[in-house]
């Protein structure tokens, strides 16, 4: 591995690079060990174990930042935060691409693989686990994703969900109150309830939409001034 990558990585994680070999690893596609002879040397398994640690690290941080969201709310916010898509293009702002090894067979440009990315980046997050241990992998996922606001971007079904159930203890409930236009051409209105009242109502082509749209109606009623000074 040339001395720019070392020093690249050693930004990208935060600490000196002292085990080359682990974080070669890290950077060796299935590809380029299957060319070389030894399998062993692909970076599957950190890819594996840095999977589960940031699952894990990612989910208590959750569980304590959000006491009283409810678990689908907690599955929703982590998926936000931990899906292929966002961490391949975590590897790609940080130039990973830049630094993966891959074989003769590998097609294409790893910059343009998603999941090939996404597996890079957690496989240097495993290399960082095995070098450093569990703080130093913590530090890691904090520098990079930021979790204390992954309730900002959850849909209005699940912030109200989660609104809801802090300052009332119950879940919202969803009633369809009609259904109009032709069967392939379907307008759903629903409406939404919680502690005994109707908060809000919405339209939609399905019950999804008519529901999101419904708990977007709830939450405004929700988060006006009026209701900071009277229960709605």
């Amino acid at each position: 591995m040339k001395k720019s990558d070392l020093e690249k990585i050693s930004r990208v994680v935060g600490f000196e690079i002292e085990n080359k070999q682990l974080f070669l690893k890290a950077f060796t596609h299935k590809t380029r060990a299957f060319q070389s002879g030894d399998l062993s040397a692909s970076n599957e398994r950190l890819e594996f174990l840095g999977d589960s640690v940031l699952n894990l690290y990612i989910s208590v941080r959750l569980f304590n930042i959000f006491p009283d969201a409810a678990e689908g709310v907690l599955t929703r916010m982590r998926s936000y935060l931990v899906n292929t898509r966002q961490l391949a293009k975590l590897a790609k702002d940080l130039g990973l691409q830049e630094i993966l090894k891959v074989g003769d067979s590998f097609e294409g440009e790893p910059s343009e693989q998603t999941s090939v990315l996404a597996d890079t980046f957690e496989a240097l997050l495993g290399a960082v686990y095995i070098d450093k241990g569990w703080e130093a992998a913590g530090a890691f996922i904090e520098k990079y994703f930021d979790i204390e606001q992954a309730s900002d971007k959850l849909d209005s079904k699940s912030k109200l969900q989660q609104i809801v159930q802090k300052k009332y203890g119950v879940l919202p409930q969803y009633n369809v109150v009609s259904e109009e236009g032709l069967p392939h051409k379907k307008q759903f209105i629903v409406e939404v309830e919680f502690n005994g009242k109707i908060r809000g109502e919405g339209s939609g082509s399905n019950k999804k939409s008519a529901q999101d749209h419904a708990a977007k109606a709830a939450l405004e009623k929700l988060t006006s001034p009026a209701s900071k000074s009277n229960e709605i």
